[in-house]
């Protein structure tokens, strides 16, 4: 009787771990390829005087090593087990060195548009992104075939940061001046519309997982708090919610649009003011001062060189004006990576781990 008892336990225990194996999220992703889009973000290529003031440029951009080590695209590819998605003008132009993945942040652009040009480098990157596709598809000898070349690659759209960055550097007088049409509160209808619409044409080029990446608290950047006074800038927070709730809205609207295709937003404001609310349960004791700069909160001039630098960034929440460190963007990225993490659901509907994990769901 005992031994009967063992045997039964053994199968119920074994039978609960199978169920919770089910449940978890997999362990191994067989994405084969990442392609990005976006701004500085992910790309130092158009980050610096073409974007923004050099007194507002992404310090780690100045330092390739760092920049290296913390931009979106590494820190993704690294957890798909694939290697850094190299920049778009590095390549020769053959199938072979786009097969793994491609960034087309770098992508330079002109023309004017003031604060409102994001739309401009999207459309641009999106004409790059569907040649790239075309030509992976004639790879395969058959472009009218159901896009084998790319089943199992992952698109990542990141954009807004540096278009909210360029609206906050202005007085709401200057910003509204600069876009009479449509003013501070406009920029977040017209962008979060205009990046839908860049996920539906990557659809229609066959893509089928995509991940849409939101903006983060800029009201809360050393910047934005030493032209408001001191303290997070409560409307420019606003203004950068709407754009993201704007943005999930528009997403969740196109789901059904796109049948057998999985479309992916996180939330990385809500991670971040975890961070900037609980800084002590994550190691962080300064929230307000930038690593690097010069002035009040280390935000009059930006990071110009490594002399600038404090000691341990790893204790700051900011580097520069504008962007955070290390080992914030890691925590927010193994946030977004898997629901397992103590910050559940910056991802919706599924996290990146389950988007580049399998094959999209029906």
């Amino acid at each position: 009787m005992a031994l009967l008892l063992l045997l039964l336990l053994s199968i119920l225990l074994r039978l609960a771990g199978g169920a919770a194996a089910t449940a978890s999220e997999p362990s191994r992703s067989p994405a084969t390829a990442l392609f990005v889009l976006g701004d500085s973000t992910v790309s130092c290529g158009g980050s610096s005087s073409s974007i923004l003031p050099l007194n507002l440029t992404a310090g780690p951009c100045l330092f390739p090593s760092a920049a290296r080590r913390r931009l979106l695209p590494d820190l993704l590819a690294a957890k798909m087990g694939l290697p850094p998605p190299p920049p778009i003008s590095t390549l020769n132009g053959t199938a072979a060195a786009a097969a793994r993945g491609v960034n087309f942040g770098g992508v330079q652009y002109g023309g004017g548009g003031g604060i409102f040009r994001t739309g401009a480098a999207l459309g641009q990157q999106l004409r790059l992104a569907a040649e790239t596709l075309q030509l992976l598809q004639l790879e395969e000898g058959n472009p009218q075939q159901d896009a084998s070349s790319i089943s199992g690659a992952v698109f990542v759209l990141s954009f807004g940061s540096d278009a909210y960055a360029r609206l906050l550097a202005r007085a709401p007088g200057d910003a509204d001046a600069a876009a009479p049409k449509h003013g501070r509160r406009g920029l977040g209808r017209l962008l979060a519309d205009r990046v839908a619409r860049g996920v539906q044409e990557l659809y229609e080029a066959d893509v089928r997982r995509v991940a849409v990446i939101g903006v983060p608290p800029l009201g809360c950047a050393p910047r934005v708090m030493w032209a408001g006074g001191g303290g997070c800038v409560e409307e420019a927070n606003e203004l950068i919610e709407g754009y993201n709730a704007r943005l999930a809205a528009r997403l969740e609207e196109l789901r059904p649009q796109m049948p057998g295709a999985d479309v992916v937003f996180c939330d990385v404001y809500k991670g971040m003011m975890e961070i900037i609310s609980n800084p002590g349960r994550y190691g962080f004791e300064e929230t307000t001062e930038a690593c690097c700069g010069l002035g009040p909160f280390k935000a009059t001039v930006g990071c110009l060189s490594k002399e600038m630098a404090c000691r341990s960034p790893e204790r700051h929440v900011w580097w520069d004006l504008y962007t955070p460190t290390d080992v914030v963007a890691n925590l927010v990225t193994n946030w977004s990576w898997s629901w397992e993490s103590p910050m559940m659901g910056i991802c919706s509907p599924i996290s990146l781990q389950h988007l580049a994990a399998g094959p999209p769901s029906s």
